[in-house]
């Protein structure tokens, strides 16, 4: 939520507190706008959690400023000791977001002298009226779900160049090692920023919470992670070879049908020919070979493990948010 949007959800829910006590005739009701400025959050989650909390915030300090009141006296020690006994009980219940607007009620005691229920009520209804209305303009927020879906793309994109220059870089075509490992780290930077953004969009979310983006994010950070493993074998992998063009060549394909669509189990399956070929192909026949080979078993175990990830994406998915997605509109 950027300042505009802060600053037009503040002046509008506190000004409407504000009138809704003065048409219900309460006592000072400019506290009803200071409840709603505090109430006023960047979700809407943590504003409905902090609303409830407030509330019963409020029960608890009006149940010990009227203890206090009562046998101290409507001064500064009975003041100073409400505060001593409803701080820390504040923090301890994990109600301290309300220790402020509760405390300003609190005083409206002291000004008129009287703990009556008349008071009481009047208070709550304060409380009531600015963290309700904090919560209807909240009501109102911007969704993130396009900001998400380009974010998804471009890191989509980077991730099938990658992937092409791995490629290239296995059949001795011009290496790519500086674009590779600059790609990686721009998807990273793209992650971060995505989590961000779908950690706002789902707070966002009060009744139906959807973690598609947030389980998308760990997804994609592991295959990330595991992509930069194969970035570190493939500089030492320097003969070429025909298992070499066909572990390219997959690259290739997983490239051309990199999608979040597709659940990799076709791609896994031409993974197992490949180790059938690595299995009945003739045994190396000098030291580079081997290590080249070994390498590249490395690299295609890795390879599996980065589709296997996609794999378990797709299949731990819900249902209801595959067909809410995907479903043809």
């Amino acid at each position: 939520m950027n300042i505009v949007q802060r600053t037009i959800k503040i002046v509008l829910a506190a000004l409407a507190s504000i009138l809704l006590a003065q048409v219900l005739n309460l006592q000072n009701p400019l506290a009803a706008g200071i409840v709603a400025i505090l109430s006023v959050l960047d979700t809407r989650k943590a504003s409905f959690n902090t609303a409830i909390a407030r509330f019963l915030s409020t029960l608890l300090a009006f149940a010990i400023a009227s203890a206090i009141f009562y046998f101290v006296g409507f001064n500064l020690l009975g003041f100073g000791s409400y505060l001593a006994l409803y701080v820390p009980l504040a923090y301890r219940l994990r109600l301290q977001d309300g220790i402020a607007p509760c405390s300003v009620l609190v005083t409206h005691f002291m000004l008129a002298e009287s703990i009556a229920w008349q008071w009481q009520l009047n208070g709550l209804l304060l409380m009531t009226i600015g963290a309700m209305m904090a919560l209807v303009f909240h009501l109102w927020m911007p969704s993130y779900a396009k900001q998400l879906e380009q974010l998804k793309e471009e890191i989509e994109s980077q991730m099938r160049d990658i992937l092409k220059m791995m490629g290239d870089a296995l059949t001795e075509k011009p290496d790519h090692f500086n674009e590779i490992h600059q790609g990686c780290r721009w998807l990273n930077h793209l992650l971060t920023q995505m989590n961000e953004i779908a950690l706002t969009e789902y707070d966002n979310q009060l009744f139906r919470n959807s973690d598609y983006f947030l389980n998308y994010i760990t997804m994609r950070r592991e295959q990330i992670r595991i992509m930069q493993h194969m970035m570190d074998i493939l500089p030492d992998i320097h003969l070429a070879t025909e298992s070499n063009a066909i572990m390219a060549q997959l690259f290739h394909l997983t490239a051309d049908e990199f999608h979040e669509l597709n659940t990799g189990t076709e791609l896994l399956d031409n993974i197992s020919q490949l180790y059938r070929i690595f299995r009945d192909s003739d045994l190396p026949k000098s030291r580079d070979e081997f290590e080249s080979r070994a390498l590249l078993f490395q690299m295609l175990t890795d390879f599996e493990r980065f589709l296997e990830v996609k794999r378990n994406f797709f299949v731990h998915m819900d249902p209801s948010t595959y067909q809410n997605r995907f479903s043809p509109r």
